[in-house]
């Protein structure tokens, strides 16, 4: 099983998160002030894929190389976001590509 960790710019962290996990960040972070509203979940052992989500609805996701890609996107809604990180747990890092760049 490949490493996944989820950590709050206020610092707490998750081992091995959930979708509820991440529920809880999503809600914790539009309780949050701008400077700590985000939160990123890491999934990868030597070549790690992470995605950031910021309280404005703004995701970068940071996919491993070479080359390491960087997609930045903005979101509607936080329930949009909640799928995203549903396809990233599953492990579909394309998946998770292709929807960045649709909203990008």
């Amino acid at each position: 099983m490949t490493a996944r960790y989820l950590e709050k710019a206020w610092g707490d962290s998750v081992e091995n998160p959930t979708i509820k996990d991440v529920q809880i960040a999503i809600s914790e972070t539009i309780e949050m002030d701008d400077e700590h509203g985000a939160f990123w979940i890491g999934c990868g052992d030597e070549e790690e894929t992470v995605l950031e989500t910021h309280k404005d609805l703004s995701v970068i996701g940071i996919f491993a190389g070479p080359p390491e890609q960087q997609i930045k996107a903005r979101f509607h809604n936080w329930m949009d976001i909640e799928e995203i990180y549903k396809v990233l747990l599953s492990g579909d890092f394309d998946q998770v590509k292709a929807i960045l760049t649709t909203n990008s």
